[in-house]
């Protein structure tokens, strides 16, 4: 998906580089929160940040994220955390899933800092544990429900810009319990014989609009 220019932005120079490559393209896309199961695990929450594209091509973008996101966390397992990269790595998905029934994953552009990322799905996790915890809603859900939970809004705007955020030591440590980190392209979580295309047009996420225009 073409991404929208923005607005009265210069070329850098090769001085100015590292700042427009820290405003422009370490961005935090999306955040999914998802009561894990095996190859497809449900919906519980989800934010986007779509800024950089064209009003007609977020809804697209919207889904595709949403499918990449479920298919990746569908295919990890309790207790593990990884990177996935998408697309030929025009983008990377983060994953945590905790040892309960709770994965959450971020979708960035190639240059977020891993370590960030990793931090900002533990904060998510802890804070939909902790707003949602005794919620039925949560504990019995049998389907997509996308609940409200302005959290998780609140995180992806604070994490546009980590390096003012960037204050991870402590949840480094608490990290440190999970496995370690898998990485991987999207190809490689696959099953013999599957194919992306193929995935995609069975999956519940991508309308026919989406499909053909990754096409």
């Amino acid at each position: 998906i073409r991404r929208r220019p923005p607005r009265s932005t210069p070329k850098p120079s090769s001085a100015a580089s590292d700042v427009y490559k820290r405003q422009f393209l370490m961005r935090l896309i999306s955040l999914h929160v998802f009561k894990w199961q095996p190859e497809d695990p449900i919906l519980l929450a989800s934010a986007y940040e779509l800024s950089m594209l064209w009003f007609y091509q977020r809804g697209v973008a919207r889904d595709h994220l949403l499918h990449n996101s479920r298919l990746v966390a569908g295919r990890t397992t309790k207790g593990q955390r990884g990177c996935i990269a998408l697309e030929e790595k025009k983008a990377m998905c983060f994953f945590f899933c905790t040892p309960g029934e709770l994965c959450v994953t971020a979708i960035t552009d190639p240059e977020y800092p891993e370590r960030v990322a990793f931090g900002v799905l533990y904060e998510l996790a802890k804070d939909f544990i902790n707003t949602f915890k005794a919620d039925a809603t949560v504990i019995d859900a049998k389907a997509d429900v996308n609940l409200p939970y302005p959290g998780i809004e609140t995180i992806l705007a604070k994490w546009q810009k980590p390096e003012e955020n960037d204050k991870l030591l402590v949840i480094e440590k608490e990290l440190d319990a999970v496995t370690g980190i898998m990485r991987k392209n999207l190809e490689d979580i696959l099953k013999k014989g599957e194919k992306l295309e193929e995935l995609m047009e069975k999956s519940k996420d991508l309308s026919g609009v989406s499909v053909n225009f990754y096409k």
